[in-house]
Order: structure tokens, then C-alpha cells, then sequence
């Protein structure tokens, strides 16, 4: 199933009405004061190449692997993922994207150079971690809103708190064990100036069983929040995006604790600039979920925020707090994502196992 086409529609209208319209888009904005960049974040289900990485366990994506991976099958998820994350932006397309579960830097490359992106001329930074498959994250920028000043990689193990993207200075051996990394970009507002901390996230599995697990996830989230501690003492007012797959649920140790995150409601509407606000705990109580695990809908896919993003300032800011599910019809089946791939069988009618989610941010 296609995404629909809501680009290149042809809609007759009498010219005076189209240009009143047009008038009025430019100077009214739909919501709220100032410009709204969407921010989308999206698992996107082994975005994997055909092309055998000696350096990773990559072999089920080969064309005699266990999916019997192919080009056609590879640029077919290509334009569904690519469709999927054009759709997002309504009228207009994101202004920054995390991606989780992307392979390497080319795979990111032929996704933004797809028709349905290529014209928005995509920024990327992608992590290359230590994960055995060779799974990894990545952060795309439109470069009308935001410039890269700095980008980081923090192993999800180890005593290394980060190191600059893709220049890691430890050994083979050294880097053996210590998992995925988490993307760290720092960006700057090219109409304001501010500074925008973006971090994505892809927390450890819950594979082998959630309490068992749950550890590893609590150590990575102390970790991160080291990091975060860092950027909040530098900063004036630190502005930080976190997003990803936490595998867990909002409200799980690990992110409450470890992470040290508040809900939204606890504050009262007087956000403090130094927390972290899951906007995704709304979602939850109200039993909404992103993923299905089991015939369980759960909600693993996170946005998180600093209260100074909360707090409705010149700069940069997001409304409203909270974050939600991009799920229409089409991505859908029943209650659950549509996704690419059933056990070994690549569906090609499919687009994940994961919804993705977005919040919207205002530049004034």
C-alpha cells in the first residue's frame, strides 16, 4: 500500500481565493505565534543495505541471508520510509528527523536522496557504534532552520563518556561489548541563534526479559544523564532534545530514575529550565502505544525535553507539550503498525513495527 500522495494534487480554485490563501498562510500562522518545524522521530525497522559489512553481523541482509535481501527489496523500503517521513510535515516536510535502526551512513544517504526528500537537501550525522548487527541512529536537519556546530557519540558502555562523531579513539578490542552509541548533534538556530541539544536514543533491547534487561537500560540512562548534566552546567538556558526507542515505558525505572525524567502535569506549568519532561506520558495514560509487543500496545518511542523548551521564551520553545502518534490509515493494520517485516518474510506492503511520533517546536 502506498502512502497517499498529497503533493503535486492538482486543486482548481478561482485565482483571487488561491492568492487571499496563500496571503493569509504566509502571514497567519495555524497555531500559535511564530514559524512550527515539525520534529519527527521514527524507528524504522532495519533500514538495512545488501551489502556485506566484514565489521558487523549483517549476513541475514544479504541476498542469500535469511531475509533474502535484495535491491529490490531494499529500495522499495527506501521509498516507503521516504514517504512515510515526507508525509509527516503536513504542508511542508520536518525540520529534524531521528532515525532508529538504520544500518550506516549510505543507507541514510539513498533514503534523503529519494524523490519524496531529496529537494529538502537533508543534513545527517549517523553514529557508528559498537552493536554486533551494526544497528545505529541518525539525525537529519533541513538546513533552512538549523546549522551543525558539534556532534558526539556516547558509548552505551565503558568508562569513555563520548567522543566526536564517528572518531572514536579506542581499539577494536576496547570498543568490543560496549554496545550502540547515542547520537549527540548540537545545532543552532540559523533565524535566532539559539543552541538546540539533540540527542537520539536507541536503548538496549528488552530481549532476554524486561527485569533482567532493565539494568542495562538504568546504566545507560546514568550515563546520558552525566552527559546532560555537562550541557545544562555550559549552557544559559539548555535547550535538549532527546528521542528514540527507550524501550521502555515512560514511566519505567530507567527513565524515571536513572534518567532522572518528570511528567509534564508534575510541574504545574512552572517548568524548571535544568529538568527533563517526558511528553510522551500523556500518551501512555491515556493507553495510546506505538508498538505492539505480544497483543500488548505499549509506548517505547519517547520525546523528552528541558524545561527551558517548555517554557514559552523568544528563541525556540515547543507546542503544545506533548508529543503524538503519526498513524494514519495507511500505516495501520487493525490496531498495529504495518510493518516490513513478518518472522523472515519481507511483507513489501509494510513500512515498520513502530508508529512514529512528533512534537511541533515555534521560532520566534
Amino acid at each position: 500500500m502506498e502512502p497517499p500522495k498529497q503533493r503535486g494534487t492538482t486543486v482548481s480554485l478561482p485565482l483571487r481565493w488561491l492568492f487571499l490563501a496563500i496571503l493569509c498562510m504566509g502571514t497567519q500562522p495555524l497555531y500559535g505565534q511564530g514559524e512550527r518545524l515539525r520534529v519527527v522521530s521514527y524507528n524504522v525497522e532495519n533500514l538495512f543495505d545488501t551489502l556485506d559489512d566484514p565489521g558487523t553481523d549483517d549476513e541475514a541482509f544479504l541476498k542469500e541471508g535469511a531475509f533474502r535481501w535484495t535491491e529490490d527489496k531494499y529500495y522499495r523500503k527506501i521509498k516507503q520510509t521516504a514517504g512515510v517521513l515526507a508525509d509527516q510535515g503536513g504542508w511542508g516536510y520536518p525540520a529534524l528527523i531521528g532515525l532508529v535502526e538504520v544500518e550506516n551512513q549510505a543507507v541514510v544517504r539513498d533514503l534523503i536522496s529519494h524523490k519524496s526528500l531529496r529537494r529538502q537537501h537533508y543534513r545527517m550525522a549517523v553514529s557508528r557504534g559498537a552493536d554486533p548487527r551494526g544497528v545505529d541512529v541518525a539525525l537529519l536537519w533541513h538546513p533552512r532552520h538549523f546549522r551543525q556546530v558539534a556532534a558526539y557519540e556516547i558509548p552505551h558502555y565503558g568508562d569513555l563518556l563520548y567522543y566526536p562523531l564517528r572518531r572514536d579513539p579506542r581499539t577494536h578490542e576496547e570498543r568490543s561489548g560496549t554496545g550502540r552509541s547515542t547520537l549527540w548533534v548540537v545545532l543552532e538556530s540559523k533565524k535566532t541563534g539559539v543552541l538546540l541539544d539533540v540527542l537520539v536514543v536507541h536503548l538496549p533491547s528488552r530481549r532476554g526479559g524486561v527485569r533482567a534487561t532493565s539494568v542495562k537500560r538504568g546504566e545507560v540512562c546514568a550515563k546520558i544523564h552525566r552527559v546532560l548534566d555537562s550541557i545544562i552546567e555550559e549552557r544559559e538556558t539548555p535547550r535538549i532534545l532527546l528521542m528514540g526507542d527507550f524501550n521502555d515505558t515512560p514511566t519505567n525505572v530507567a527513565l524515571k530514575d536513572s534518567l532522572q525524567t518528570f511528567a509534564v502535569s508534575d510541574a504545574g506549568g512552572d517548568y524548571r529550565p535544568d529538568r527533563l519532561y517526558n511528553l510522551a506520558i500523556p500518551l501512555q495514560e491515556r493507553g495510546e502505544g506505538t508498538h505492539v509487543f505480544g497483543d500488548e500496545q505499549w509506548l517505547p518511542d519517547q520525546i523528552i525535553v528541558s524545561g527551558a523548551l517548555l517554557n514559552e521564551q523568544p528563541g525556540l520553545y515547543v507546542d503544545p507539550p506533548e508529543q503524538r502518534v503519526f498513524s494514519p490509515e495507511y500505516l495501520r493494520q487493525g490496531r498495529r503498525p504495518r510493518r516490513s517485516f513478518r518472522g523472515s518474510r519481507y511483507s513489501g506492503s509494510g513500512f515498520s513495527d513502530h508508529f512514529p511520533v512528533y512534537i511541533d517546536l515555534i521560532i520566534n
